[in-house]
């Protein structure tokens, strides 16, 4: 008898954990949308990763952008981070960390950090208008 209550219960938490991590992951934190956008004249490369995900080399094109969507982890502990390549030049940067998060939710729209890459360097901003506080120049 007390076996059969011990697998029931592991059968249940195998089955439910999908579902209670998906429906407690967004109800606690923010859904950030974060977007490099080029403001260079040739290709930008860039290769973008946190400690879970490699989301892996994109070439954007002028005034094109690459995007991605994901929930902050709970405490603020969330880094997403890329190594960028113009011609002969590189830069490395952090691309969402709390810091970063804390300069957006200060203004109007917290959920959406874009990152504007032009020849000065690399600029944040919480809107798509192309301006942005400087944050990095290239090396």
């Amino acid at each position: 008898m007390r076996s059969s209550t011990i697998h029931n219960f592991f059968a249940f938490l195998i089955l439910t954990y999908p579902i209670a991590s998906i429906a407690f992951s967004y109800p606690f934190t923010t859904k950030w949308n974060v977007s490099v956008i080029s403001a260079l004249r040739e290709d930008l490369v860039v290769h973008i990763k946190s400690g879970d995900d490699d989301l892996g080399n994109h070439t954007i094109p002028y005034v094109g952008n690459y995007s991605w969507s994901f929930c902050e982890k709970v405490g603020g502990h969330t880094l997403f981070y890329g190594y960028f390549w113009w011609g002969s030049k590189f830069q490395s940067l952090d691309l969402f960390n709390k810091a970063i998060s804390d300069k957006l939710i200060l203004n109007a729209d917290p959920e959406h950090c874009y990152w504007f890459v032009k020849p000065e360097g690399f600029f944040v901003n919480n809107i798509p208008s192309g301006g942005g506080q400087f944050i990095k120049g290239w090396d």
